[in-house]
């Protein structure tokens, strides 16, 4: 598992999630479940057969993420462990919990969309995209501070602090702009009905801006997870070694196989 090939993960997330939300928005619009014009990510994965394609490839994108994660842990780990660098390394465990709770975030939205249980596709959506956020920031001071880890540049720091603010300007706008449209929406209308939101109807333009904030809060985060390329291309890893507990069950089986003359 995992091999040389560690910088693949990333190109592969970069390609995996856009296609997601593109195949997903397709089948919403093509039945008639969304507007063409920018709905929310999730709004395209409520209903048959939409639903199911974007549960199934959400959940695939979440082992991605904890790959991606869990690489950038043991990268870190291995490049500074003994050399005096504990701040660093207590970082590193961070912000692995962190991606650990962001990945299980995107799990949840996928498994529980807001038309069944809106509790849990809240507190999904909050792990993914604030969670993620806070990842993003961390890993950006971490990589100033990492100016030996082989493939790191002051273009990567800077490209990740340019990506780090625009997610946490997104989430704002992703907080803000749906809240006043749905102040402006009429008292009447239920403001979770994906077919009243049409152009021309009060707080549409508002509800736009916040449609396009979470697109773009989605793909920030995943360009981030892109600029690991570079480094990953410096390391290898392998599955962790599997054994006995019991010391006296393998050290027989290595008498035996030494004295069988096999390898």
């Amino acid at each position: 598992m995992f091999g040389d090939r560690l910088h693949v993960y990333p190109i592969v997330i970069a390609i995996f999630v856009p296609l997601t939300f593109t195949i997903t928005y397709i089948l919403a619009v093509t039945s008639g479940h969304v507007e063409p014009a920018f709905p929310y990510i999730s709004d395209t994965g409520t209903k048959p057969p939409e639903s199911c394609v974007f549960g199934q490839m959400l959940n695939i994108g979440a082992v991605l993420a904890f790959i991606i994660f869990y690489i950038r842990y043991r990268q870190i780990r291995t490049h500074y462990e003994g050399a005096g660098r504990t701040k660093l390394l207590k970082y590193n465990t961070v912000t692995f919990v962190m991606g650990i709770t962001a990945a299980l975030g995107i799990s949840l939205v996928g498994n529980f969309q807001e038309t069944n249980v809106i509790v849990i596709h809240l507190i999904g959506a909050l792990l993914a995209f604030v969670v993620g956020s806070i990842y993003c920031w961390i890993q950006t001071g971490m990589s100033f501070k990492m100016p030996d880890l082989p493939g790191n540049s002051v273009i990567v720091c800077r490209i990740r602090t340019v990506i780090s603010v625009l997610t946490f300007i997104f989430i704002i706008m992703l907080f803000i702009f749906p809240t006043l449209s749905n102040q402006q929406a009429p008292s009447w209308v239920n403001v979770t009905d994906n077919t009243y939101w049409k152009p021309g109807k009060p707080g549409y333009g508002l509800r736009l801006a916040g449609t396009i904030s979470e697109w773009l809060l989605a793909l920030s985060t995943v360009f981030f997870l892109l600029t690991f390329v570079k480094e990953f291309k410096f390391f290898r890893m392998y599955t962790p070694e599997c054994m006995h507990k019991d010391k006296k069950i393998t050290n027989n089986y290595n008498i035996e196989q030494s004295g069988s003359g096999l390898p």
